[in-house]
């Protein structure tokens, strides 16, 4: 599944709310105004997603940036937030649907061995998005950090 189908249905502005969670399992979680602005890039290679949203008043920003060019699902991709991620670009590698796509990369975690971290896409026939992010320790399962649902 080409990401460029899903393009005409992904291009655009959108609004919406972020929650982020320190710890899933337990409340509260903050929750903030996040905008989404979705553009083609490359002659229509890649999808690059730019979102805006604040913790604690101070304004944050994130980019990823999606790729698919290949007669299989699978998809490359680079993240960069400025709360999340510092000044580090995560690339990570998934697959595409119908409905959006997965990606999971890696970062840091001295002294420890690395992490993981899901970025999940889903585009419904409402055409709401959501924007799932997951945690994941050595060995461990995904934890919720992140989910932003936007609407046009």
């Amino acid at each position: 599944m080409k990401l460029s189908r899903l393009h005409d249905r992904l291009l655009g502005d959108w609004s919406g709310e972020k929650s982020l969670w320190f710890d899933p399992k337990a409340a509260p979680h903050t929750v903030s105004p996040c905008t989404l602005s979705i553009a083609s890039e490359a002659m229509g290679k890649f999808l690059s997603l730019r979102y805006r949203w604040s913790f604690e008043g101070a304004a944050q920003a994130g980019l990823l940036l999606v790729g698919n060019d290949n007669p299989d699902a699978e998809v490359s991709a680079s993240w960069v937030d400025s709360f999340h991620s510092g000044a580090a670009i995560m690339h990570c590698h998934g697959s595409a649907s119908a409905e959006g796509f997965s990606v999971l990369g890696h970062y840091a975690a001295p002294p420890g061995p690395d992490w993981g971290w899901s970025l999940s896409l889903r585009l419904d026939e409402a055409d709401r998005l959501e924007l799932l992010m997951h945690n994941i320790e050595p060995g461990g399962q995904p934890e919720l950090a992140v989910r932003i649902h936007w609407q046009r």
